[in-house]
């Protein structure tokens, strides 16, 4: 992992996080990332900046995370260019509260009647500490935040057709951060899918958990939930974001061998949570 943003000060970081997203708040479609399906019924429906993935259940459609506010004109498209239709999306999971990642749920709530979930603790957060969802940051600050439909508990499955989802809360990010493991089936053959629910340090430097009100021992309550996951047995790994992952850059070798799949590494689960732990004690060692 690359730690260079983060040998930035918190208020540097700040600053950066105030602009570095202009043009895709303002142009979004230059943003869009063609979809594409991961293995067997598993699909990326996300754009260049945040992830959504789509699992096609046999009874409905079920969605990882509706991203950031203003593009659902882009998920949209990834759906119909995938040949589903979205009002067949029955149910949203939401890795996390934060903006990013929730801001087109209430258009597919409204215009399909989707099901909403996140976890209960996440749930707590948009409703007692909307703050703590960061609108102000994101490019329409009147964006919704949605009323839950669904509040997930720790070690909940969760079933929608034929996937059955187990929810591990994995907080430190935020306080409803969740982890996800599932299956997935090509054919005969079944891979196990874990997607952490976020794994960004910048909601961690001192300063941003004293401007939140949240406790410095959050800080170690993140290392727990790596350790909490770590020994998952996981093949294919989703990213937050598309850099968490490599996801487009592992696109990019899929299409140049296609006899080859980049996305099933039965190490990297394991690798992620280590190299993430190891990240996080350097962000801690150099004062943030």
């Amino acid at each position: 992992m690359n730690l260079d943003r983060y040998r930035k000060s918190y208020e540097e970081l700040e600053a950066i996080q105030q602009t570095k997203n202009l043009d895709f708040y303002a142009n979004p479609a230059k943003y869009y990332q063609k979809p594409f399906r991961i293995a067997g019924n598993l699909y990326y429906i996300g754009d260049q900046k945040v992830c959504s993935h789509l699992v096609d259940t046999g009874d409905g459609l079920l969605v990882f995370d509706s991203g950031y506010p203003g593009t659902a004109h882009l998920m949209l498209q990834s759906i119909w260019e995938l040949g589903f239709n979205p009002k067949d999306v029955k149910v949203i999971i939401h890795s996390h509260e934060h903006f990013d990642h929730i801001g087109n749920a209430c258009e597919f709530q409204t215009l399909f009647g989707t099901k909403l979930a996140v976890s209960r603790a996440g749930g707590e957060v948009m409703r007692d500490h909307p703050e703590q969802v960061y609108m102000e940051a994101s490019p329409n600050r009147y964006s919704p935040i949605f009323t839950p439909d669904i509040l997930l508990e720790d070690g909940e499955v969760f079933t929608l057709g034929n996937t059955s989802v187990r929810c591990v809360l994995t907080p430190g990010h935020s306080e409803g951060v969740m982890t996800f493991l599932f299956q997935i089936r090509k054919g005969e053959t079944v891979y196990n899918v874990g997607y952490f629910g976020g794994a960004g340090f910048n909601t961690l430097y001192k300063k941003a958990l004293e401007k939140s009100g949240r406790s410095l021992s959050t800080r170690e309550q993140f290392l727990d939930s790596f350790r909490k996951v770590r020994d998952e047995k996981v093949d294919i790994v989703l990213g937050n974001h598309p850099h968490q992952n490599e996801t487009l850059k592992k696109r990019e070798e899929m299409l140049a061998h296609p006899e080859k799949n980049p996305f099933i590494d039965p190490a990297e689960w394991r690798s992620f949570c280590d190299t993430m732990t190891d990240s996080f004690r350097q962000f801690m060692e150099m004062g943030n």
